[in-house]
C-alpha cells in the first residue's frame, strides 16, 4: 500500500462473517492484519462514524478483531480525534496480525492525519462494503508533506 491512509477489503466471506484485510500507511510505518467480523459490523462501524466531528472534543474508539494469542485472526484498534481546537482529525491505529505457530503477531500503533470530508467519504464506502459483503473501502489520510504545505 503506498497511499497514506486505511483500505478495508474483503477477502473471504461465509454465511457467518467476513474475513478483511485492513492496511495502513501513514508515509513512515505502515501495517496490515486480516481480521474476521460479523457481518453486519462494517455497517456498524460505519454508522459509529457518523458526523465525525461533531465537535473539537469528539472521539470515535473502534475494535475489529480480537488482539492476543487466543484469538483466531488479526485485530485492528481505531481512535478518530481532533488534535486541536482547529478541528485537525486524526486516527490512532493499532494492527496486530495473527500469530505463527509459535505464538508471536506482528504489531504496529500509528497516527494518521484524515480530513472530515474524507471520514464521510469512508462512511458511504463502508456502508457500501457492508451491503456488498465485497469489495474495499479507503480512507484518505494526509500525508505529512501535505500537512505542513498547507500550514496547519
Amino acid at each position: 500500500m503506498d497511499k497514506v491512509g486505511l483500505q478495508f477489503e474483503i477477502i473471504y466471506k461465509d454465511v457467518h462473517l467476513l474475513e478483511i484485510r485492513i492496511s495502513a500507511w501513514n508515509g513512515s510505518f505502515g501495517g496490515s492484519a486480516n481480521v474476521y467480523v460479523g457481518l453486519d459490523q462494517l455497517t456498524e462501524v460505519a454508522e459509529k462514524l457518523q458526523r465525525f466531528p461533531l465537535s473539537p472534543s469528539d472521539v470515535r474508539e473502534l475494535t475489529l478483531g480480537a488482539f492476543g494469542p487466543e484469538s483466531a485472526g488479526g485485530a485492528v484498534s481505531m481512535r478518530f480525534y481532533c488534535g486541536d481546537r482547529a478541528g485537525h482529525t486524526y486516527v490512532d491505529s493499532k494492527i496486530e496480525s495473527a500469530c505463527d505457530p509459535v505464538g508471536k503477531a506482528q504489531s504496529v500503533f500509528m497516527t494518521v492525519p484524515i480530513e472530515p470530508a474524507a471520514v464521510d467519504s469512508f462512511i458511504q464506502q463502508l456502508g457500501q462494503l457492508g451491503t456488498d459483503q465485497a469489495g474495499q473501502a479507503f480512507l484518505t489520510g494526509v500525508s505529512k508533506e501535505t500537512r505542513s504545505v498547507a500550514g496547519r
